[in-house]
């Protein structure tokens, strides 16, 4: 088993994707470690935690991760072999005018969060947040791997 792995969570109060990402790490054999979650909405972050410590205490659980919250996104970072972002850039409001807008000017996408018009004013609101998390992964954890789950 590999032991003393430590995950950042980026973005670690995320509604849905961590409940998936926490149930994929514990049906995942061999890893361990420690899982630092993350999220300008702190109190997300611990409900994940809760949920994750849950996970984790099932018999059938083939990993082992202990769940932290940090309040600082330079604490989460500092030492971690992997960087998870999943982030959302804006509001729902935001998203919904990125699909709804360009169909407006007759253009249909079939994803607006990842293409044409509507990915182009995604991006121009997460390319930001990218760059200063990148910042932080070059001070806090320059050798780990990074993952975009948004």
């Amino acid at each position: 088993m590999v032991k003393n792995i430590k995950l950042a969570y980026i973005g670690g109060g995320s509604k849905q994707w961590a409940r998936v990402f926490m149930s994929d790490l514990a049906a995942s054999e061999g890893l361990s470690g420690e899982i630092a979650l993350y999220d300008i909405d702190r109190e997300a972050a611990v409900l994940n935690q809760r949920i994750g410590a849950r996970i984790e205490e099932d018999p059938d659980a083939l990993s082992r991760f202990r769940y932290s919250v940090a309040d600082r996104i330079e604490d989460a970072l500092t030492g971690a072999d992997v960087v998870i972002i999943s982030i959302l850039p804006g509001t729902l409001r935001e998203m919904a005018s990125d699909v709804h807008t360009p169909e407006k000017y007759g253009i249909y996408q079939s994803v607006g969060d990842t293409s044409g018009p509507g990915g182009i004013l995604r991006a121009m609101r997460t390319v930001p947040m990218y760059e200063q998390i990148a910042e932080y992964v070059k001070e806090y954890c320059p050798k780990a791997w990074v993952i975009n789950y948004t």
